[in-house]
Formats: C-alpha cells, sequence, structure tokens
C-alpha cells in the first residue's frame, strides 16, 4: 500500500474536520432557526389573542363576544396553517370558537404558550387570561395554529446556512491547501539540499533558519551524520595505523621467508623457520591489538551493551593465564583483592586492559621482576593496578606513555607502543582513567579506575591473600 502523502493527509484531516463542523453547525443553526421563528409567530399569536379578548364584553350578567361573520373569516384564514381559537367563561365555559380545541386550566399568569396536538397535528398555542371585564368573572382566551410556517422559515434558514458553510468550507479547503503548501515548503527545500549535496558530504545541515518544528528534525539528522562522520573517521584512522605498523613487519616476514626458502643448510633452514614464527606471533599481537583499538574507539561500542561484571573475578582468572608465560621468563606474578567490586563494561576489552598491562609488564620489567595484579576499592571507583619493581621509566616518558606507537627510548624490541594507548581508550570508553606513575626506589605503578556499580563480598576471599609463582 503506497503510503499516504503528508500535504494529502493534513487536507484529508482538515476536509473531515470541517465537514464535522459543518452538521454540527447546521444542527445548532436549524435549532436556532426554529426558537426564532417560534419567537416570531408566538408574537402574532399573541397579538391575536389580545384582539378578540378585547371583543369579550359583559352585558346581561354574562360574557359575551361580538364577533361578525367576515371578521372570523378574516382572522381563522391562512395559507399554509390551520388556525383555531376559543373562547371560555371560567364560569359556562364555551363561549365562542372551536370545541375541537380541548378547553385548558385556568391559570394564574396571564399569557401561557402551550403546544399540543389537536386531531393528529401539532400545533402551537397561546392562552391569553383577563380578569377586568367584571368582579368575579375571568374569561380564556386561547389562540393555537399549525407549525407549516415555523418549520418551512427554519427549512429556508437551513438551506441558507447550509450553502453558505459549503461556500465556506471549499474556501477554507482552498486556502489551507495553499497553506499546508507554504508550510511544507521549509520541508521541501531542507529535502533538496540534502539531496544535491556530494557523495560522502557529512557536514552539518544549517539549523539557523529552519523552522521551531524542522529542528528536532535537522538536530536528529545532524546527530547521525555526526555518528557516520566519526565512524568514518574511526576507519581512516584505523586503515592508516594498521597500514603504517603492518607495512614493516609484513616486509620483514617476506625476507625471513625468502631467506628460509633459499637456505640449504637444515639448521640454518630450521632457525629461519623459528625467527619466521616469532615474526608471525608478533605480527599477530599486533593485528590483534590494532582490532581492539578500533573496538575500544569512541562510540564503536554502545554503552547500552554493558553489562554487570565481577572486577575481582575477571581480573584474577586474566592474570592466571599468564603464569606460565611469567614462569617462562623467571618472573614472579601476584594477585591481591579483597573485594569484589562489581563495574558495567564490556568483559572482553576489560580482559585486554589486564592483558596489555602483563603484556608490557613481562617485555620491561625484565628477569626476576615481581609483578603483582590489584583490585580495590577506593570510594566510589574500582581499580586496577598493576604493579612491578623493574627499572620503570625516565620521569619525562610518562605522560607520552599512552600515545599510541610511543616506545620509550632503551625499549627492548618487539613492542609496538600499542598497549598503554589501547588501556586507555578502553578506560576513557568505561567513563574511567588511566594513571602511570613510578615506584621507589624502582619500578611502574599503572592504575585503572573504573566507576562502581555494586560492592559484594566474597568469604572465599580471605584478607591478605597473595597467589603467587616464583621461579
Amino acid at each position: 500500500m503506497r503510503p499516504l502523502s503528508l500535504r494529502r493527509g493534513l487536507l484529508m484531516r482538515l476536509g473531515a474536520l470541517m465537514l464535522v463542523f459543518s452538521a454540527l453547525a447546521s444542527v445548532v443553526v436549524y435549532r436556532m432557526a426554529l426558537r426564532f421563528a417560534d419567537e416570531a409567530y408566538d408574537e402574532w399569536l399573541l397579538d391575536s389573542a389580545r384582539s378578540l379578548s378585547q371583543l369579550a364584553q359583559f352585558r346581561d350578567d354574562r360574557v359575551a363576544v361580538d364577533l361578525p361573520g367576515s371578521t372570523l373569516q378574516a382572522f381563522i384564514f391562512d395559507a399554509h396553517d390551520r388556525v383555531l381559537f376559543r373562547i371560555d367563561d371560567e364560569r359556562d365555559g364555551l363561549i365562542a370558537g372551536q370545541p375541537v380545541l380541548h378547553a385548558p386550566a385556568f391559570r394564574r399568569d396571564e399569557v401561557v404558550y402551550l403546544d399540543m396536538w389537536v386531531e393528529g397535528q401539532a400545533m402551537r398555542g397561546v392562552q391569553v387570561i383577563r380578569r377586568d371585564i367584571h368582579p368575579g368573572k375571568a374569561v380564556s382566551i386561547l389562540v393555537a395554529e399549525t407549525l407549516h410556517k415555523r418549520h418551512r422559515l427554519a427549512s429556508r434558514l437551513l438551506g441558507t446556512v447550509m450553502v453558505l458553510s459549503g461556500i465556506l468550507s471549499l474556501l477554507t479547503v482552498v486556502l489551507a491547501r495553499d497553506a499546508v503548501s507554504r508550510g511544507l515548503k521549509p520541508l521541501a527545500r531542507l529535502t533538496e539540499s540534502i539531496r544535491a549535496r556530494p557523495h560522502g558530504d557529512l557536514t552539518r545541515l544549517p539549523n539557523t533558519d529552519v523552522a521551531q518544528e524542522l529542528r528536532t528534525f535537522t538536530d536528529a539528522i545532524n546527530g547521525i551524520l555526526e555518528q557516520l562522520d566519526q565512524a568514518g573517521h574511526m576507519q581512516r584512522r584505523f586503515i592508516t595505523d594498521a597500514a603504517h605498523q603492518l607495512r614493516t613487519p609484513l616486509a620483514a616476514l617476506k625476507v625471513e621467508l625468502e631467506h628460509a626458502i633459499r637456505e640449504p643448510d637444515p639448521s640454518r633452514h630450521m632457525q629461519a623457520l623459528t625467527q619466521l614464527r616469532g615474526g608471525l606471533n608478533r605480527l599477530s599481537r599486533l593485528t590483534n591489538q590494532l582490532l581492539t583499538m578500533a573496538r575500544a574507539e569512541p562510540g564503536a561500542l554502545a554503552a547500552s551493551s554493558f553489562k554487570p561484571i565481577d572486577l575481582h573475578d575477571l581480573v584474577h582468572q586474566t592474570a592466571m593465564r599468564w603464569l606460565p608465560q611469567y614462569m617462562a621468563a623467571e618472573m614472579d606474578l601476584g594477585f591481591e583483592g579483597e573485594v569484589h567490586p562489581t563495574v558495567r563494561g564490556d568483559a572482553l576489552l576489560l580482559e585486554e586492559v589486564v592483558n596489555n598491562l602483563l603484556d608490557n609488564a613481562l617485555r620491561y620489567a625484565g628477569r626476576h621482576a615481581l609483578v603483582t595484579v590489584r583490585v580495590l576499592l577506593q570510594g566510589a571507583q574500582a581499580a586496577i593496578v598493576v604493579e612491578d619493581n623493574g627499572p620503570g621509566v625516565a620521569a619525562g616518558e610518562l605522560g607520552k606513555l599512552p600515545e599510541r606507537f610511543h616506545r620509550p627510548g632503551g625499549s627492548p624490541t618487539g613492542g609496538s607502543g600499542l598497549g598503554l594507548a589501547i588501556v586507555q581508550e578502553i578506560a576513557t570508553l568505561h567513563a574511567g582513567r588511566l594513571a602511570v606513575q613510578l615506584v621507589e626506589p624502582h619500578g611502574l605503578l599503572v592504575q585503572i579506575s573504573l566507576p562502581v556499580v555494586h560492592v559484594g563480598a566474597h568469604d572465599a576471599v580471605a584478607p591478605d591473600t597473595k597467589e603467587e609463582s616464583s621461579t
């Protein structure tokens, strides 16, 4: 089904409202016309009744009415309605008129309007009570007529109103169509400006001259454009970083592979293959770090996808997986943790934080170094701390360590300079922060602080517990 256009929808709704309004207006006008007709013809009835009352006189000890035939015919003649009258003495009853009209009760009010049925016809009447003819005497004059003239007048008024209402409605729809078209022109101009944009143009839409109703729409479009621009920037940055960092390792691997192929000596051939495997491992690590960096970019992962994580368990399990490598490097790895803070985040990225910190310590702390991993609770912040007693770095290098591809002077080969950069990106993504400081007399301490969601105590973790591997 083809969706209804906004212009047509507005006009249809407006037309429906006009029809409802016209119908209600017609009903109201018809009722008002009947009321005005009743008032006009009621005045005529009252004048007729008062004229008849003037013909009543008291003589010969009774009430008499002098009503010539010509006067009677002129009185009851009407081209459209049937007119009846009746004059009654309060004591003697009917004096003159048509008995078909029922004698009404004598009321205290001098003038009373009545709705009645006479021989199956609806009639409107007025009763005038005259008490000044003779002391103790009261005369009732009742004049009634059918309702044809009243309905005819009301119908004419209704027809006139309906014609005028139809003309007014048609004129309103025509004017409304023009008004809707003018009102939708800003939207049409906005659509054309978007359609005319060149491919890849993600500049924001101007909203200074936009109608208030469209400003929310343009703000939403600008939000999407900003997200697309950010995503494109992240993609270009990732491609640039990947091309920059993978070019040299791939070239080295190519040289090592060609050397291994040309080496006739079996032992040297095996040595070349071993070097090639080491290069592949470094390349794999670098590739994984680049992918992690791209995944940790701001906006790459929605915070709504974060889940509650027991930070103690995550850090402990990740650290224990590094024990074999630390033992092979003749280094000590310990873990300390007394609390189980819960944070909201991405488990894989937080594991990557621990992996990068332990990988850095493994590379730079040196043989026989002691590396301690801690999980702390500091107010509303949970902290992951990795401390080593290695040589550390120069004080001037501390601020540069989180920079991408920065490697301190004198660093051993094999590192990419992405470890702490990745850690900082992940910390920022989790509304946390990274801190690096030197340890006396020598060593380095790296701390990641994250907002706490919930703190739970686990009896299985005793105070001052330390798990350590020593070689």
